[in-house]
């Protein structure tokens, strides 16, 4: 085992790569996906108190209810009816929701409920600061409608009637209830949305590490060396599959532990059976750079070419995959080519695995992690012959070479 020792100690020459490409990338991702998903807390629900201001020129029931009903839901503000005072108002965020009562609202706003025409409006003015005040002037509108059903279905009542009904529609709250979908996992979307950003580290740092270590046997002191010695051909293959599967395997027991720790909340939502399902897609995700990195150490790659190839391959597989962003927004002819990148399989595979990982679901597993391994075994046959061609050709003094006049 003295090459596959070797093989690790070279890895482990070059613990940058392992810092940046495991360690930074992880982070960065933590960080993406905690922005997209943050956790929940449980202090519960809390409105916005927004600050506003109500220029009442009608002086009706009407106007003051409205004024009461967004009394209970902000901070009543008192603002000159003024051009340059409602200006100030808004410009300095005093307020950020200015409304503005037209004389006459009320009989017009009514008679034209009752004759269903278009009545007058409101006029309102929202601040820059502040996407609230749009949710308060949504709010007002509302009650609004709930006054014109009421003049609709009353309409020989009198506006102090038809108040006092739209303030005890108001008042109503509806039922909510939480409801479990079959076969879901709720919360399991921020670990799941870690796991398919994990592609880019996985394929990056596999990609490099594994073509650094296959790329120390392609140096002519080594290859001499191994000639002279007792290894045959296979048992250092052999050797050097097992210290890139030992890499690739610590580079996904890192990641996905950083994952675990950091969305540990949302990772355990999932079933034990489903937890240790999407684990091991990722995991069959891995032979993919691992083969990568083989048909690297084939074809005699340096650190360079594998640090390249790596991290545009890690780029362009996860955007082809959706991890960047969704497919759904992408043209149909991207959508056509994704299926051909084995990121959307894997994203296929978790998502199917999340869902329920019995059934038809398991199904979907299954083909996932079929199409990945199909990947592996192509990228790894291929470099079988990209490596048995270079050993034969007359660069590499083979067969090839002696068949060449001198």
């Amino acid at each position: 085992m003295q090459a596959c020792r070797y093989a690790l100690e070279v890895v482990a020459k070059h613990p940058i790569y392992l810092l940046v490409y495991v360690g930074f990338l992880s982070l960065m991702g933590l960080f993406i996906t905690s922005g997209v998903y943050p956790p929940a807390t449980s202090a519960g629900y809390e409105s916005a108190e927004v600050p506003f201001a109500v220029i009442d020129r009608d002086q009706s029931d009407l106007s003051r209810s409205v004024a009461a009903f967004l009394e209970e839901r902000g901070t009543s503000v008192e603002v000159a009816d003024e051009a340059r005072a409602c200006q100030d108002a808004v410009a300095t965020g005093l307020v950020d929701y200015l409304l503005i009562v037209p004389a006459g609202f009320e009989e017009g706003y009514l008679a034209a409920a009752r004759d269903g025409g278009d009545g007058p409006r409101l006029e309102t003015v929202f601040s820059f600061q502040s996407m609230a005040a749009t949710l308060v002037d949504t709010q007002v509108n509302q009650y609004l409608g709930l006054v014109r059903a009421a003049a609709v279905l009353e309409p020989d009542s009198s506006p102090e009637v038809l108040v006092a009904q739209a303030e005890a529609s108001a008042q109503k709250e509806p039922r909510i209830e939480e409801v479990s979908v079959p076969g879901v996992a709720v919360g399991s979307e921020a670990f799941v949305f870690y796991l398919m950003w994990s592609a880019y580290p996985l394929t990056v740092a596999v990609v490099v590490s594994v073509g650094i270590l296959m790329g120390a046997f392609n140096r002519t002191d080594v290859r001499r060396r191994v000639a002279v010695s007792s290894t045959s051909g296979l048992g250092l293959g052999l050797q050097k599959a097992a210290a890139g599967l030992v890499v690739a395997l610590l580079v996904w027991a890192v990641i996905m532990g950083i994952g675990l720790v950091a969305f540990g909340y949302s990772a355990f939502t999932l079933a034990p059976a489903d937890l240790a399902c999407v684990l091991a897609v990722e995991l069959v995700f891995v032979l993919i750079p691992l083969a990568i990195a083989f048909l690297l150490g084939q074809l005699g790659c340096g650190e360079s070419v594998s640090n390249t190839v790596g991290n545009i391959t890690g780029m362009v597989l996860t955007f082809l995959g959706g991890t960047w962003i969704s497919l759904d927004l992408m043209p149909e002819a991207v959508r056509v080519v994704a299926t051909f990148t084995p990121v959307y399989w894997l994203g296929e595979g978790l998502r199917a695995a999340v869902g329920d990982a019995t059934g038809s679901a398991a199904e979907g597993v299954a083909l996932a992690v079929d199409v990945l391994l199909l990947f592996a075994a192509a990228i790894f046959v291929t470099a079988l012959v990209a490596g048995r061609m270079r050993a034969t050709s007359d660069d590499a003094g083979g067969n090839a070479a002696a068949a060449v006049p001198r």
